[in-house]
C-alpha cells in the first residue's frame, strides 16, 4: 500500500529536523567539554603558579616579599594581571590588579615569615606560617568560550539551514508535482474539448437539416402534427445551444485585455439577472477582456440564481494587493459536488444543465490570467470567487 503523498513530502523535513537537532546536541556537548577543559587548564595553571610563588616567597623571606611578587608578576605578564599575599592580619605584598574573583590558594611560607609583624601568633603552624595567595589571571587564560559559542551558534545555523533546505526542496517537489498534475489535466481537457468540437461540427449539419424540415412541418401541417413538430424544434434548439457552449469551451476567444471596472461590470451583469442582486465594494479595476469578464459574471450569477431562486444574490468587489477580486454569493443549498470538480466539463447536478457553463468560466478566467473557485459560504450557500490581474485606473 502506497504511503500518502503528504507523508512522503513531510519525511525529508522531519529527517532534516532530527539531523539538525542531533547536530545541535553534539555541538552543545562539544561546547560543554571545551568549557570544562578550559576550566581544568585554568585551574591547573593557577595551581602551578601558586606553588611557584609559594616557593619563591619562602626562599626570599618577608623582607623580599614585595620584590618577589613584582618579579613574579613581571615573569608571568602573559598569564597574570595581579598578585597578592594575604596573611592573618591583612595584605603583606601586592603587585598589579587583583579583583574580587581572583583565584585564592593557601600557602605555607616557612618559619622566616613568623617574625613578620602581623603574621605571627596564631598564624604559625609548626614549620611555617599560613597565608593566602591571590592570583588574578588574564581573561584569556584557558578560555575557549568564543570557540564554544561559535561551535554552538554554527550548529544552530547549520541545523536551521538544513531544515530550510529540506523545506525548500519539498516545496519545489510539491510545486513540480502540482504543475505536472495541472499539465496532465490541461492535456486531458484539450483532448476532451477537441473531441467535443469535432463531434459538434459533425452533428451541426444534420441538425440543421432536421431543424429546417421541422420548421416546414410546422407551417404546413394540421395543428396536432404542428404541436409535435414544435416539440422537436424546441429539442433541436436546445441541442444547438449545447453545441454552441461546447464549441465555446473548446475554443474560447482570445482575450483583449483592458482596464475593466469590476463594480460596473458586476452591475451590468446583475441587471441581466432575474431577481434581486446587490453589488457592494469599492473601486476595483482588473486588466482583462471586458466581454469575458461580463460573460463570467453572468454565468456565475445564473448558477447562483439557479441555486437560490427567490433569494438575494450578493456581489462583492475589492482589490487585494495586485489582484482584483469579485465574489458572487448565494444562500442556496451549497456545493453538491467537490469544489475542484465543479469546473470540469459535463459535471452538473441540474437536470437541465449541460455541465459546460463553469467549464467555460474557468477557461475564460485562465485566458485572462485569472482563477475562479467555489467554496461553501459561512451560514449556508456558496461563494464563487473570481481573481483577475489588477489594473490601474
Amino acid at each position: 500500500m502506497r504511503a500518502p503523498l503528504g507523508l512522503l513530502l513531510a519525511a525529508p523535513v522531519v529527517a532534516a529536523a532530527v539531523l539538525g537537532a542531533a547536530l545541535v546536541s553534539v555541538a552543545r556537548v562539544a561546547a560543554h567539554s571545551l568549557r570544562e577543559r578550559d576550566l581544568a587548564v585554568r585551574q591547573g595553571v593557577l595551581l602551578r603558579l601558586g606553588h611557584d610563588l609559594e616557593s619563591a616567597l619562602r626562599d626570599g623571606g618577608p623582607d623580599e616579599a614585595g620584590a618577589t611578587v613584582d618579579r613574579f608578576l613581571a615573569e608571568h605578564r602573559d598569564v597574570l594581571l595581579g598578585v597578592e599575599v594575604v596573611g592573618p592580619q591583612g595584605v603583606a605584598a601586592r603587585a598589579g590588579t587583583v579583583a574580587a574573583d581572583a583565584d585564592t590558594q593557601p600557602a605555607l611560607l616557612g618559619p622566616r615569615w613568623r617574625a613578620l609583624a602581623g603574621m605571627g601568633g596564631r598564624g604559625g603552624l609548626g614549620r611555617g606560617t599560613m597565608a593566602s595567595l591571590r592570583l588574578q589571571p588574564v581573561a584569556a587564560l584557558g578560555a575557549s568560550d568564543r570557540l564554544a559559542a561559535v561551535l554552538t551558534v554554527g550548529a544552530i545555523v547549520g541545523a536551521a539551514a538544513l531544515v530550510a533546505f529540506a523545506v525548500a526542496a519539498v516545496a519545489g517537489l510539491a510545486q513540480r508535482q502540482r504543475l505536472a498534475a495541472s499539465e496532465a489535466e490541461r492535456r486531458r481537457l484539450e483532448v476532451l474539448a477537441l473531441a467535443g468540437a469535432g463531434l459538434a461540427h459533425r452533428v451541426r449539419n444534420p441538425l440543421a437539416g432536421i431543424k429546417g424540415t421541422t420548421q416546414l412541418l410546422i407551417e404546413g401541417t394540421p395543428p396536432a402534427t404542428a404541436a409535435r413538430a414544435r416539440r422537436i424544434l424546441d429539442a433541436v434548439e436546445r441541442i444547438e445551444a449545447v453545441l454552441g457552449r461546447l464549441l465555446a469551451f473548446a475554443r474560447p476567444p482570445e482575450a483583449s485585455p483592458e482596464a475593466v471596472d469590476l463594480r460596473e461590470a458586476a452591475r451590468r451583469a446583475a441587471s441581466r439577472t432575474p431577481g434581486t442582486v446587490t453589488v457592494t465594494g469599492g473601486a476595483a479595476v482588473a486588466w482583462a477582456d471586458r466581454d469575458h469578464v461580463e460573460s463570467i459574471l453572468e454565468e456565475l450569477l445564473a448558477n447562483a440564481r439557479a441555486a437560490d431562486p427567490g433569494g438575494t444574490l450578493e456581489v462583492a468587489v475589492r482589490r487585494e494587493g495586485r489582484r482584483a477580486v469579485t465574489e458572487v454569493m448565494d444562500r442556496g443549498a451549497g456545493l453538491s459536488v467537490p469544489a475542484e470538480r465543479a469546473f470540469e466539463p459535463y459535471v452538473t447536478t441540474r437536470p437541465e444543465g449541460t455541465g459546460l457553463g463553469l467549464a467555460i468560466v474557468g477557461a475564460l478566467a485562465a485566458a485572462n490570467g485569472g482563477t475562479v473557485a467555489l467554496a461553501a459560504r459561512p451560514g449556508g450557500g456558496c461563494v464563487a470567487r473570481l481573481e483577475l490581474p489588477g489594473g490601474s485606473g
